[in-house]
């Protein structure tokens, strides 16, 4: 695999007001010299997948979401205004946090143009690429949506159309996702390497989509089709984030073996985590569960006792065998998809069979199958909260797809909560670049 860089010159656009700005470097390839070799195609297909895995794009959003929920708290000043559901428009976070998901939709944009014109490559590595191109802006796009509902669909690196960009429906979103999910899973072979998509992680994701948009069965059907690929397996929790770990449908590489949310959560030299678990998630976690053992680690801060994620377990360089990935699909994540989508079509026995599979990897009892809708749906959101905290903000994505995030918030957090917070202000700083880009209400 090349682990190479390669900024374009397609990527470069030509004013700093436009939607998306992607700097300038003194070792730019042309888009005809990248695309006429599959090397070259190779590193830019790559680079998406880096590009995917830096701070603002894969870390520090999964940070936020998990503040504004309630799984996250913070001895950072300047982070309680996402505890505290107060964001301002202008929010510095949120805005790198948008513009590094554009990035990467960009990237996804110019390799599919790219490919489109090049003559030369690889017939059965130019539908792969394609197939992974659309995989990566699907995910970028349910992100998105997730977190500020409406949003510019971008499918070109054609300026004219990018700068002065409207929002689109979540709605007409969502259909192109799935059309583009079908796409990847048609082009994509099964995945050599669990560090670029495969069939399994579009169709793993193609669950995730189906089910957030209340298309049950297929959301069963897909997940169904990863969980009996008998490519996957679940296994200790201290393995879990571990490079080509058994569970892992897709990861994203990492060059010195650690990862940004080891480097986010660990305290230096086990002095203070600025990010901790809140009170309300350690309060989840049933007696024995041994995800809470492996997973968190506890400190002494201001005369009281705190929690710190510890899901991955490297701050620092490792060549070893404890080097760690940053994860993306993993097997767990459909076991509970489909627990969750057969409860929602009365299938209580078998949603509870597919929880008590995840369960007994933590050390717990089993369910009882003879269960209410409202109990079964309660113990997939019970179970999901215990296995899937710190990992891209799935709590937050839950709260909104099971509709209970005012009912949740609104009890926790009294005072801050309003029902307007379940999305992020559009970034004012982007707002001042394309006059089309109205606000979500509330942050007028």
């Amino acid at each position: 695999m090349v682990h190479v860089r390669i900024i374009l010159l397609v990527l470069c656009l030509a004013s700093c007001r436009k939607l998306l700005t992607v700097p300038t470097a003194d070792n730019e390839q042309s888009a005809d010299a990248v695309f006429s070799s599959d090397a070259g195609a190779d590193a830019a297909v790559s680079d998406i997948y880096y590009t995917m895995g830096m701070y603002y794009s894969g870390n520090v959003l999964s940070l936020i979401n998990g503040m504004t929920a309630d799984e996250g708290s913070t001895l950072n000043t300047f982070y309680q205004r996402y505890v505290n559901n107060s964001i301002p428009a202008d929010d510095p976070q949120l805005y790198l946090i948008w513009s590094a998901y554009y990035k990467v939709i960009y990237r996804c944009n110019a390799v599919l143009e790219g490919l489109s014109h090049s003559s030369g490559l690889t017939p059965e590595k130019v539908l792969q690429w394609k197939g992974e191109a659309l995989f990566m802006r699907v995910l970028c796009y349910y992100y998105l949506v997730n977190c500020w509902g409406d949003v510019p669909y971008i499918t070109t690196t054609d300026v004219s159309q990018t700068a002065l960009a409207y929002r689109t429906s979540t709605d007409s979103i969502g259909i192109w996702m799935k059309r583009d999910l079908l796409g990847a899973i048609n082009l994509l072979p099964p995945a050599a390497e669990r560090v670029r998509a495969g069939k399994d992680a579009a169709m793993a994701l193609m669950a995730r989509l189906c089910l957030q948009n209340g298309q049950n069965s297929t959301a069963e059907f897909y997940a169904t089709q990863v969980i009996n690929s008998g490519r996957y397996r679940l296994c200790v929790q201290d393995s879990v984030f571990l490079y080509n770990s058994p569970q892992a449908i897709l990861q994203i590489w990492t060059k010195d073996g650690y990862t940004l949310p080891g480097q986010l959560f660990i305290p230096q030299d086990e002095n203070v985590s600025y990010y901790p678990l809140s009170a309300d998630m350690m309060g989840a976690f049933e007696s024995g569960d041994l995800r809470k053992t492996s997973w968190t680690r506890s400190f002494a801060y201001g005369g009281s006792t705190w929690y710190y994620p510890f899901k991955y377990k490297q701050r620092s360089i490792t060549n070893g065998d404890n080097r760690e990935y940053l994860m993306v699909l993993r097997l767990a994540e459909q076991y509970l998809i489909r627990a969750e989508a057969r409860a929602l079509q009365d299938k209580y026995p078998d949603a509870i069979t597919d929880l008590n599979v995840i369960r007994a990897g933590a050390g717990l009892a089993a369910l009882d199958a003879n269960i209410t809708r409202t109990s079964c749906i309660a113990a997939v959101a019970r179970e999901r909260r215990a296995e899937l905290f710190c990992e891209w903000g799935d709590r937050w994505l839950t709260l909104r797809r099971m509709g209970t995030m005012n009912e949740v918030l609104g009890t926790l957090k009294p005072g801050f909560w309003k029902d307007w917070a379940a999305y992020y202000p559009v970034p004012q700083q982007e707002r001042e670049k394309d006059p089309n880009l109205t606000q979500n209400p509330g942050y007028q």
